[in-house]
């Protein structure tokens, strides 16, 4: 999942607290600091995507902060948010003028800040959707801009195409949209979702837009593309963790043991099955066998090594 980072800035623990719990809620990664200082330390350390800070603070205020993150050329192009009590017309200039996206006067609604910060990341992917235009023709590696990016960016500007995926090894996926929302994925023999996920683990690939000639939709694909961009992630994680128990490069084979009284799943008769009649197998190839999730089938096949109903070898 795309996690973007929150710096919130302000000596009140009761206002970092509630920014603290709303941005985490949506999904966001927040760092905290009480004073300029400590904030400067974080933002040069492990620079956020946006910065949310208080004007009136002890120390380096936050006029100063942003003086100090503009004029660094690791942190210049940090979106800034100022929170203050103040509503003087005069300190909102100064604060725009210093390059500061926008001004929130004290108190705020969390959900007011929020809607603030959504509005400004899609000014940025905006800005880096017009420069893939103009650089690319919407062409790029997904070293220059992750594929869960670019999903977020085709569903919030409402784009209509196939995107296309390229892998170095030779593998193509397409995912199409309409009017920004996912309609259909394919990779080899895979569709939906399954397909969506396996491309979202590519490490690096190339891309493109194609025009989309079929508007029909696959089954089973959410509405919603943060919800299949956070699955994905989440997939990917626990199939790193289960990989550490069976690799993906080693080949399985069933043992002809009986599986005993505790009974064996659907799907883990489908594949003892198809690996009695087929003998050995890589466990990365068994993950195409069915339509099921690769992260479903892959706990099946731990679960079944754990029953020694699977022989198991790295060639």
């Amino acid at each position: 999942m795309l996690r973007l980072k929150v710096l919130i800035i302000d000596d009140s623990p009761l206002v970092r607290e509630l920014l603290r719990d709303a941005f985490q809620a949506e999904g966001f990664r927040v760092m905290e600091a009480a004073t300029g200082e400590d904030a400067l330390k974080l933002a040069w350390k492990d620079p956020p995507d946006l910065i949310i800070a208080d004007i009136k603070m002890p120390g380096i205020d936050g006029w100063e902060v942003c003086r100090q993150i503009r004029k660094h050329p690791y942190t210049s192009f940090i979106p800034f948010i100022f929170l203050t009590e103040k509503r003087e017309v005069s300190d909102r200039i100064k604060g725009l003028e210093m390059g500061a996206d926008d001004y929130v006067t004290k108190p705020f609604e969390p959900e007011e800040l929020l809607a603030r910060a959504r509005a400004i990341f899609h000014r940025m992917l905006k800005r880096e959707e017009e420069k893939i235009i103009q650089a690319k023709g919407l062409r790029g590696s997904t070293q220059m801009m992750e594929l869960s990016d670019l999903l977020q960016l085709f569903g919030i500007n409402s784009k209509t195409g196939i995107l296309k995926i390229s892998h170095p090894s030779g593998g193509v996926g397409r995912i199409g949209f309409v009017a920004g929302k996912l309609t259909s994925s394919q990779f080899g023999n895979l569709k939906g979702v399954k397909a969506i996920h396996r491309l979202i683990r590519w490490e690096e690939a190339n891309f493109e837009v194609e025009p989309l000639l079929d508007e029909s939709q696959d089954s089973g694909i959410p509405d919603s593309i943060q919800e299949v961009i956070m699955n994905a992630h989440g997939e990917k994680d626990e199939l790193k963790r289960l990989g550490r128990e069976l690799p993906a490069k080693y080949f399985i084979e069933s043992s002809g043991k009986a599986p005993g009284a505790e009974p064996v799943s659907e799907l883990g008769k489908n594949l003892l099955e198809r690996l009695r009649k087929q003998g050995s197998s890589l466990v990365e190839e068994a993950l195409d066998w069915f339509p099921e999730s690769d992260l479903a089938i892959y706990q099946e096949l731990v679960g079944l090594m754990k029953r020694d109903l699977l022989k198991v070898g790295n060639g």
